[in-house]
């Protein structure tokens, strides 16, 4: 039988008041310009609270703590320009691929190309703080819950797949590495200067590499973790690395660090002033053995007369798992430098001497071949090992037909032997 009890009726929710709306308004602000200043692992109530003029009761009245203030961020203000970014940075480099033939291949408008050029020489906020998202949500759970689900399905729905040639799908990586990286170096170097010339370059070879076996199996150089004449030393170098690694370089406090080492809270300031000058030690030791490392695997390959001259090399490296520590840290100390100068003037001088070294290996190319190869392998790799958490498909990649196309462009081989 139907029920005889009368229905209780619906509540209408009551729509909030302009000045709900207008405050509302004035957190998401404060928020985002918190978050610009200090980066999203200290974002704090109470500077939001200030910054919007509001009190701290209003914000806590909107989100309980500082991860549903980034995730409130990321829905609301940075998801949709920065995945508009990544496709358009995708489309530039996968044009061809889309192509039936060269002749169908339009190159960029005006206003397209000046887009991409801003896009890749000078990031904006939205695009710094959509990278730094990428890093965080790989070791915050809260924002992780939202950001990696998101961004996996926005690379599948970029193109990258197993039913795609290997060649595609290292174009596609390449765009994103692209995309992500050069914003994830403007935290250190401000800007990218002359990223156009070289995302033209890797575009002219995306679009014109063909599929090419290797001649021989060349392994990755190797790689060891780094070591100091110091064993405590070399402990605490370990340990900086895997705590900051694991939870950011705000959340890695000194007990964690010298707990993680097996030593003493005295062991540490024996050899370090604070938690900073021992950051800044391993980082220092850790880009200057990458430089090394990249730059041992060019001289093997040129003496193997590898048509890439070892530029596919930094994405076998980006892959192996016993570096993933160090990269992971590697991309916690580049958001970290956003309000850490110590840490940023560190990193900027590893990526200068990286440079160098890339000039001192290949003596016979102009300096401004060697700029644009060390700034476009900089932010390609920084970029590519921020891709890991939300794809499967980097070890589906041809990067050793694009590289080698490349390579030829700047004629690295000829001019080598």
């Amino acid at each position: 039988m139907p029920s005889t009890q009368p229905k209780t009726p619906v509540m209408a929710r009551r729509a909030p008041s302009a000045k709900s709306q207008a405050n509302t308004a004035k957190i998401l602000k404060a928020i985002l310009r918190n978050a610009v200043d200090k980066g999203l692992d200290e974002l704090s109530i109470n500077d939001v609270a200030k910054l919007s003029g509001l009190t701290t009761g209003a914000i806590y009245g909107r989100f309980e703590d500082r991860d549903e203030m980034a995730i409130e961020l990321w829905q609301s203000v940075v998801k949709h320009p920065f995945r508009a970014r990544l496709q358009r940075n995708v489309e530039f480099f996968y044009a061809r691929r889309n192509a039936p033939s060269d002749r169908d291949l339009e190159p960029p408008n005006l206003e397209q190309s000046a887009l991409i050029g801003k896009d890749f020489e000078e990031p904006d906020e939205i695009a710094k703080l959509g990278a730094e998202f990428l890093v965080v949500a790989r070791r915050n759970l809260a924002i992780g819950e939202v950001v990696i689900p998101e961004v996996t399905s926005w690379f599948s729905e970029l193109g990258l797949s197993k039913t795609n040639p290997a060649i595609d799908n290292a174009a596609i990586a390449i765009g994103l590495s692209a995309s992500i990286g050069t914003a994830l170096r403007t935290f250190v170097m401000k800007s990218n200067p002359n990223w156009s010339a070289i995302a033209n370059g890797l575009r002219s070879a995306t679009t014109h590499a063909t599929p090419i076996e290797l001649s021989k199996e060349s392994p990755p150089p190797n790689w060891v973790n780094p070591e100091t004449e110091n064993p405590v030393r070399t402990a605490l170098i370990n340990a900086v690395a895997e705590v900051v690694a694991k939870s950011g370089y705000a959340n890695a406090t000194i007990s964690r660090i010298v707990r993680r080492a097996g030593l003493t809270n005295g062991s540490l300031y024996n050899l370090y002033t604070d938690k900073e000058a021992l950051t800044d030690d391993a980082m220092q030791i850790f880009l200057n053995l990458s430089s090394e490392v990249n730059r041992e695997g060019n001289r093997r390959a040129a003496s193997e007369l590898r048509i890439d001259r070892g530029l596919a090399d930094s994405f076998a490296l980006g892959l192996l798992p016993s570096r993933r520590m160090w990269l992971n840290f590697r991309l916690e100390c580049l958001i970290a430098s956003r309000n850490h100068l110590p840490t940023r003037k560190k990193f900027k001088q590893s990526l200068e001497l990286s440079r160098d070294n890339l000039g001192a290996t290949m003596p016979d190319l102009p300096t401004g071949i060697i700029n644009l190869l060390s700034s476009g392998e900089q932010a390609v790799g920084i970029g590519f090992t921020a891709l890991e958490p939300y794809t499967s498909m980097l070890r589906d990649c041809d990067f050793y037909s694009i590289m080698t196309k490349l390579s030829e462009q700047n004629q690295l081989l000829r001019r080598g032997n």
